[in-house]
């Protein structure tokens, strides 16, 4: 329904009382009878417009008063009538949020749409990753959504929220809240809902670090500490970050940097690096590799044996890090 019966009720209570204050005004101050009066009110009200030429000023002060009224009223009704449009819009792009959530699986939760949390989902998006944004601002939600993300309205500190973003069956889940104690909470969460779930939280001061890595947070990013890091790198190196820029905006396929990780029942378990490299038959740079002991080995040699469990962090073109991946 447009208008809740409440507000019509005293919609209508108002049309009347002007009605019939200017029935009763017009017909003392024009002496015509009632229903003469009433028709001019409904005329005037209509057509804005004084077509029975009255000369009392309280004719004169009445006809104002239904114009404006009528005015007032028409403007309600109009921008009632314009929130009951947008609402209609907001309710099919609810759906279809709903209507992903419900096949959502193997993606990534973004908790909190503010500046980093935007920043985070307009890179997923260029990606073409899977994610779903929770924040409890509507405004930014709509933002979301208006740039064809997944995103609903909810509080990411509460169980239940996240299960509507199906934390149960994500791949990964980033907490990027404004404060440390929100991003706690919310690590805290999803780790007993997710034990599997690799989690990013955000930590505005290092010494809640700490506290998120042993609530379960893989890795705790610090925007300050990477943004002054990115910053004095730029005014002692710029070279070495231009190249850096040149990969991480490249969007277009020609050159990526992604980490490949070998299946406990790869055929190339066993193998030599540059044995792989060689049968790819692909430009792909093995920039390290990240054993399953935990140790990372910079640029290794072509002879470095591949060894489950192991990650590859490879650089090169799209199609052949895919085909690689493929190969692995």
């Amino acid at each position: 329904m447009i208008i809740s019966k409440k507000t019509l009720f005293w919609l209508v209570f108002i049309i009347l009382c002007i009605f019939g204050t200017s029935v009763i005004l017009l017909s003392l101050a024009e002496q015509i009878p009632p229903e003469e009066a009433l028709y001019r009110t409904v005329y005037i009200s209509i057509s804005h417009h004084d077509a029975f030429d009255m000369q009392d000023i309280v004719g004169r002060s009445v006809v104002i008063g239904l114009i404006v009224s009528s005015l007032i009223i028409i403007a309600y009704l109009l921008k009632t009538i314009g929130e009951y449009i947008i609402n209609i819009g907001d309710g099919l792009n609810r759906n279809k949020v709903k209507a992903k959530l419900v096949n959502m699986n193997d993606h990534y939760i973004i908790c909190g749409l503010g500046r980093v949390g935007h920043n985070i989902a307009k890179e997923l998006s260029l990606e073409g990753v899977k994610f779903v944004g929770i924040d409890s601002d509507p405004d930014r939600v709509k933002d979301a959504v208006a740039r064809g993300y997944t995103a609903f309205v909810g509080d990411a500190t509460q169980d239940d929220v996240l299960k509507k973003a199906k934390v149960n069956k994500a791949r990964g889940l980033v907490a990027s809240l404004g404060q440390d104690s929100n991003n706690l909470f919310v690590t805290l969460s999803a780790r007993q809902q997710n034990p599997d779930l690799y989690i990013v939280s955000r930590s505005n001061h290092s010494e809640n670090v700490a506290h998120m890595q042993r609530a379960g947070a893989d890795k705790v990013a610090q925007p300050n500490q990477i943004g002054g890091f990115h910053m004095a790198t730029m005014l002692t190196r710029p070279g070495v970050v231009d190249y850096l820029e040149v990969i991480s905006k490249n969007h277009a396929g020609e050159l990526e940097v992604e980490e490949i990780l070998v299946a406990k029942h790869s055929k190339v378990v066993g193998d030599k690096l540059g044995q792989l490299l060689k049968e790819s038959d692909y430009s792909i740079t093995v920039l390290a590799i990240n054993t399953v002991e935990g140790k990372s080995i910079v640029s290794p040699p072509a002879h470095t044996r591949i060894n489950s469990g192991d990650k590859l962090i490879v650089m090169g073109k799209t199609n052949h890090l895919a085909a690689l991946g493929k190969i692995i």
